[in-house]
């Protein structure tokens, strides 16, 4: 069956910087009429079946349940949810297992971060809902789900219509691999706390597979210092720390801070360089691992990321090859 994924994350635009700073909420209503929207478009394009993660907070179920008999069937994965990035996760290793054609994500740097952990090549539409967003598109998802169906359906070639991002490829104390897609930085502290980071006052240094200059969050620093675009095959490893530069930098909605800088250092693709501790790591904004006085990581940026596609192209080949036209 051609098969279309859609992934929501129900946490996604609810973190601890909308209450310090001036970051808008995204409620359930606002994800429901997204993802309808987006499953509207899916149909559209005369897909066979939509599976998706059923969250705990149904998001994907109740958006589905206000959409007319179609004749796609509608299933649910089968798996347990947690309420945890890790659902993402193993959703994307039940769509891979299912030979989706593509896979529309909901949520923020984080969410997407957990999907190509599950399914490294995983042929994705990503749509923005949360924060501090870089790696995903803001756009009307109606657009988005005919995208999706259509490269889901075979219609055109994965390479002539998506683009494989680069990731942080991180290889931890213990040997075991970990990932990011936009940023991956060391703060101050032993413990995780509160994951999402908004005091930029600890913050140690980072590397940035993605830097571009219209965008909020950490790789905003890094975007001050040298812009590093998506698609670009380099990245850029930043000391941060007095005795070098001032970055004034936009590290939330709303909010600017000063940031000091000792080094910056682009690096090329595959290059390693070596983060030692002690500190947490954060990856895409979130902190989630703590790494003590004696523990290093090894870090580089590779093409190894998933297949991301752009909906632009996708909908320029269809018209050109008169997709939606039919003679009378």
């Amino acid at each position: 069956m051609k098969t279309v994924g859609i992934i929501a994350s129900p946490s996604a635009g609810k973190d601890v910087r909308r209450l310090v700073g001036h970051a808008g909420s995204t409620g359930d209503v606002d994800k429901v009429s997204l993802i309808r929207r987006a499953a509207l478009g899916v149909i559209e394009s005369g897909i066979d079946q939509i599976l998706y993660l059923d969250d705990t907070r149904h998001l994907i179920q109740r958006a589905l349940e206000g959409i007319p008999e179609s004749g796609v069937v509608m299933n649910p994965i089968d798996q347990i949810v947690m309420g945890s990035g890790r659902d993402s996760e193993k959703a994307a290793i039940a769509l891979a297992e299912a030979n989706a054609g593509s896979v529309i994500v909901f949520g923020g740097d984080g969410t997407n971060r957990d999907v190509a952990k599950g399914w490294a090549s995983a042929p994705i539409v990503p749509l923005s809902v949360g924060t501090n967003n870089v790696f995903p598109f803001h756009m009307e998802s109606t657009i988005g789900g005919i995208a999706a169906g259509l490269v889901a359906q075979g219609k055109m070639r994965l390479e002539e219509i998506a683009t494989r991002a680069k990731i942080i490829d991180i290889t931890l104390p213990n040997g075991a691999k970990d990932l990011a897609l936009v940023d991956l930085v060391l703060v101050d502290g032993d413990f995780i706390g509160s994951r999402a980071i908004w005091d930029v006052t600890n913050l140690q240094e980072g590397v940035f597979a993605i830097a571009e200059s219209a965008t909020v969050g950490l790789s905003s620093i890094a975007a001050a210092l040298q812009t590093i675009d998506r698609e670009e095959d380099k990245g850029l490893h930043v000391e941060m720390g007095s005795g070098g530069q001032l970055v004034r930098a936009p590290i939330a909605p709303g909010t600017y801070e000063t940031i000091p800088i000792k080094t910056h250092t682009e690096l090329s693709l595959n290059e390693s360089i070596t983060i030692k501790g002690p500190g947490v790591l954060a990856f895409d904004g979130e902190r989630d691992y703590v790494l003590t006085s004696e523990q290093e990581v090894q870090v580089s940026i590779r093409k190894e990321g998933p297949w991301v596609i752009n909906t632009h192209r996708v909908l320029d080949l269809a018209n050109m090859n008169n997709y939606f036209v039919t003679s009378v």
